[in-house]
């Protein structure tokens, strides 16, 4: 029983990590992708104060045309980023999940096997009990036989 425990333990253990490293995962990816949306929104935010700036100079219209839509390219990949952010933020909470959900079977696994082995020690105790118990019995009744 007890290696059977010992086993279940052991795969209990290699789901866990393995929901550990998923979860990890998707944390990197979900802040990769924030990272890369906050990036965009700086550099559109930067296109758009340069397009302000050639306007205001008089410059030709073409280069802050070209700004202004530089800047709606990059609002556009920020907003794109921001709702994968959001889809992943979902999958990172199921991850989550299943993270927790591994940890305390693994946690029930390791109760149990605790509680195994404290029932096999107990057994080992009233077993020498026992003999010892039978010794003394068997060395008293040798005792009373009468001597020749």
């Amino acid at each position: 029983m007890k290696r059977r425990l010992d086993r279940l333990l052991h795969i209990r253990t290699l789901l866990e990590d393995r929901s550990r490293l998923a979860l990890e995962t998707r944390v990197a990816a979900t802040r990769a992708l924030e990272l890369a949306a906050r990036r965009e929104r700086q550099l559109g935010d930067g296109n758009g104060a340069a397009a302000l700036r050639l306007l205001t100079a008089g410059e030709d219209t073409e280069s802050w045309l070209q700004r202004i839509a530089d800047g709606e390219i990059l609002r556009w990949k920020e907003t794109r980023l921001r709702a994968f952010a959001e889809a992943s933020q979902a999958a990172l909470e199921e991850a989550r999940a299943v993270l927790l959900a591994h940890r305390l079977e693994r946690r029930q696994v390791e109760a149990l096997l605790a509680l195994a082995r404290r029932a096999e020690e107990k057994e080992a105790v009233r077993r020498e009990q026992t003999r010892t118990d039978d010794w003394f019995q068997s060395g008293s009744s040798a005792g009373k036989r009468p001597r020749k």
